[in-house]
């Protein structure tokens, strides 16, 4: 057999070298990090070990209840910027939508009393409202989300109707102005349809927006008691931490943990105080706003309804007993509401003239009745339609209908007042309580850093 080569006999030696650098290699990765636990569990019975893991408990600790507090503020600050831009405008919208058209069906109905009534105070008066009630289903459509919502059927009904009424007050009015009687029945069957349809399904969406409204406050006013227990947890584990290295190191004090646990007890209670007083105030914002303005909206328009009725009797020249009682209860009621509400307003005092107001309508109401009763159909108009009169209806529901006006529009500021206050101390906690918790973790390393360089 012939020799190999001297190059090929060797490199049988070059295949072994390589087989063993390779499974050197394989096992220079693997045993390094089969050995990691056993180390770290070695390391973590020393004393230095026991203080770094001590460490770094508490420093996480700390960050998750700090980031838990100022995620939870975040998103209740999220929550408030949808009910102050989104759910607060809608409810506003139907609040518009439900009073504009029952103040259009009102002036229509008392300037259909009028002669001339296409160029007089009460048509600008019923075409504001109607333009009002047009740009108030405008702005509810765009704030409803959900198309296939209840709130959305609402509206669109309230849309579909609004133009069939329209049409109706129109051929009244122009019946009435060549004096033909059947603009009466024109004018009755539109206050009819307001009355049955339209009125009902704006009452319906104002009081699904204002709940929603109402259930979206208490919601935000609600103590965060999560993030506040991470808090007060990180401060007992800063207790004893401190207390566990005071006996272990026999020093009374360890400057860097005493500094992270002030700093998380102010954190905690900056927290707990931002709490208390945003429950507290959210309360007293649903009392004082909320409430009040659903019935302050109620009130008013159970007025214009009122106010709607009597220039009806005297269209018909028809006000039996029945329909005075109906107005008297009403009244009753009106007034009933806005005693319960004279310790809620800010502004009691125009509880009281829109109280006085509505008796004067009341007595003048009844002055109106005894007329037509008596057959003196032309002083029952002067009474009803007549305001520059102080004993006149129409002076009196003006009067009326102004307080509430200013009592609505008030409480709604005081309202979005209220939402936006809550904002704001939302995002002074989540920045607070984040500043706080960043700077006590790393007193918490600083106060544990010169404890481990005494064991190197």
């Amino acid at each position: 057999m012939p020799a190999l080569p001297a190059f090929e006999a060797d490199r049988w030696m070059d295949n072994e070298e390589a087989s063993a650098h390779g499974t050197h290699s394989f096992r220079g990765f693997i045993n390094p990090a089969l050995q990691a636990p056993r180390r770290l569990a070695d390391f973590a019975g020393t004393t230095p070990g026991i203080l770094t893991l001590v460490s770094t408990i508490l420093v996480l600790a700390i960050l998750a209840a700090g980031g838990a507090m100022a995620l939870s503020s975040t998103a209740r600050q999220d929550d408030l910027n949808t009910l102050v831009t989104r759910t607060e405008p809608l409810s506003n919208a139907a609040q518009d939508m439900f009073n504009s058209l029952s103040v259009a069906d009102s002036v229509a109905t008392t300037g259909f009393l009028q002669t001339g009534f296409s160029d007089s105070k009460p048509d600008k008066a019923y075409q504001d409202a109607i333009q009002d009630a047009s740009s108030a289903i405008v702005r509810a459509t765009s704030g409803i989300d959900n198309i296939e919502s209840r709130e959305m059927e609402l509206v669109l009904h309230v849309q579909n109707r609004l133009p069939e009424y329209v049409r109706l007050v129109a051929q009244a009015q122009t019946n009435n102005r060549v004096q033909n009687p059947v603009g009466a029945a024109y004018l009755t069957q539109a206050s009819t349809l307001m009355q049955d349809e339209i009125l009902p399904a704006a009452r319906e969406l104002y009081s699904r927006t204002s709940s929603l409204v109402s259930q979206q406050q208490a919601n935000m006013v609600k103590p965060m008691w999560f993030p506040l227990s991470g808090l007060v947890a990180a401060v007992i584990m800063l207790i004893l931490a401190q207390l566990w290295l005071a006996a272990w190191t026999n020093r009374r004090i360890n400057v860097g943990y005493c500094a992270a646990t002030v700093l998380m007890v102010v954190a905690l209670l900056f927290a707990g105080i931002n709490a208390a007083l945003t429950w507290h105030s959210g309360a007293q914002g649903v009392r004082g706003t909320v409430d009040p303005l659903e019935s302050l909206t109620d009130a008013r328009i159970s007025a214009q309804q009122a106010r709607t009725d009597e220039a009806l009797g005297l269209v018909q020249r028809n006000y039996d007993s029945s329909t005075q009682s109906a107005f008297s209860s009403r009244v009753a009621k009106i007034d009933q509401t806005l005693d319960s509400l004279r310790d809620q307003v800010s502004s009691p005092q125009r509880i009281d003239a829109a109280r006085e107001a509505l008796r004067g309508w009341d007595t003048a109401h009844a002055q109106m009745v005894s007329q037509i009763q008596a057959g003196n159909y032309d002083s029952a108009y002067n009474i009803a339609v007549g305001t520059q009169k102080e004993n006149a209806t129409g002076t009196n529901f003006e009067n009326f209908d102004q307080q509430l006006q200013k009592l609505i529009s008030q409480t709604r500021t005081e309202l979005r007042d209220v939402l936006l206050a809550g904002r704001i101390g939302a995002e002074r906690t989540a920045t607070a309580v984040f500043i706080l918790t960043l700077i006590a973790a790393a007193c918490t390393i600083a106060g544990t850093r010169p404890r481990l360089q005494e064991f190197l």
